[in-house]
């Protein structure tokens, strides 16, 4: 592990150095599969992806962990305005969501988690919680008792009172305004599932903390996702997993990344305005496209438009055109890039996965017509930014 690796921690509100030489587990909240997943997906997978590859890159192999949200209100109201059921309608979204990762070049993902498989883990833990006080019932459901966890909002640098200007889960049996359900009586799919408290569905936090504390354990790396899930998404899973196993922190680094917005509102299936990755793949190549979203820093928000997009082909089609030139450039001994040539493009991901800066660094080797240093950049850019030039 390069010691030089900063990375931006939300828990802490700056950049702090990365740390130990080992094996790093990842883990990014993934899609609900009710539709096409979206380029504001798109953004948030391959950043994730780049990140893994760099990791592994300089000498950290990463175990990258994502979930597939299968069991949500949004599926069965889907599957029913279309006549279908959940599970074949989630089935289908699953695989469209896989290919669609293919294409998009995210290589680095070494599993992908349907929340289904783990409801049994989910009724387990939410017991748990139940025994250690951390949990009660009202109204037919398990809600997590936030008062019992005195770090709630954390994350979010927010006091509990503050939160509680933004109540979630209204009931008037609630015993505060910020507890969440753990389990909710309300069937999501025929037959499913029953549990000590009746049939009923888990809550959408308890999923990712059954995959999450299955595969890794009591504690990870680095646990990613769109800064809008902080609150009350990310929070909730620290106060279940810390609540659980007893073992702080849950995760060492938090990673956030910034949205894709249209005419500067969010890009969603609910506001429809989403554009689907598949339907962007057919005016672009996926090098095109990680292009276009690595050239904006992951913690800020991208303003997509088409015509930018197009702007952006052109820049990439520009370097493309010099980097074939140096491809095929042939001597009858490839020369040695200068020592210390991929320094800056180092720097610049070390600083917090800086992907613009590298870029830059990327155009401007190429740009330059020297042969090996941009043969040398072409492959950092192919390996470690999953964009290639010359194809």
């Amino acid at each position: 592990m390069r010691r030089g690796l900063v990375v931006y921690n939300t828990m802490a509100m700056r950049k702090e150095a990365f740390g130990a030489p080992r094996k790093v587990k990842m883990f990014v909240c993934g899609p609900t599969v009710q539709n096409f997943i979206h380029v504001g997906h798109a953004r948030t997978y391959v950043f994730y992806d780049v990140v893994a590859r760099y990791l592994a890159h300089i000498g950290c192999p990463v175990e990258f962990l994502v979930n597939i949200t299968d069991v949500d209100d949004r599926i069965t109201n889907q599957a029913i305005t279309q006549g279908t059921d959940p599970e074949s309608l989630a089935s289908r979204y699953v695989a469209a969501f896989l290919e669609d990762v293919k294409k998009l070049g995210i290589t680095t993902v070494a599993r992908f988690e349907p929340v289904s498989k783990y409801v049994d883990v989910m009724i387990g833990q939410v017991s748990s919680l139940l025994k250690s006080g951390h949990a009660y019932l009202a109204d037919g459901a398990v809600y997590f008792d936030t008062s019992t966890f005195p770090r709630y909002g954390a994350l979010s640098h927010q006091s509990k009172r503050e939160l509680s200007l933004r109540p979630l889960e209204l009931s008037p049996n609630k015993r505060n305004l910020l507890d969440f359900a753990l389990w909710r009586p309300v069937v999501l799919l025929e037959g499913k599932w029953d549990s000590p408290w009746g049939r009923g569905s888990p809550g959408w936090h308890i999923q990712d903390t059954a995959v999450t504390l299955t595969n890794f354990g009591a504690q990870y790396d680095i646990h990613g996702g769109a800064y809008e899930l902080i609150y009350p998404h990310h929070e909730a899973e620290i106060a279940q997993g810390e609540s659980i196993t007893g073992v702080s922190p849950l995760v060492r680094f938090w990673v956030h990344t910034g949205l894709v917005n249209i005419g500067s509102r969010k890009m969603s299936k609910t506001a429809g305005n989403a554009l689907s990755v598949r339907s962007l793949l057919r005016r672009c190549t996926s090098s095109q496209l990680r292009f276009y979203l690595l050239s904006t820093h992951y913690r800020e928000d991208i303003e997509f438009d088409l015509p930018r997009l197009g702007r952006e082909k052109k820049r990439f089609s520009r370097i493309a055109a010099k980097a074939r030139k140096i491809v095929g450039v042939r001597s009858k001994e490839d020369g040695i890039a200068p020592a210390g040539a991929t320094a800056r493009f180092h720097r610049a991901m070390d600083d917090d996965f800086d992907t613009p800066a590298a870029l830059e660094w990327v155009e401007e080797v190429i740009e330059s017509g020297e042969r090996d240093s941009g043969r040398l950049a072409l492959s950092v850019a192919d390996e470690v930014l999953g964009i290639d030039f010359v194809r």
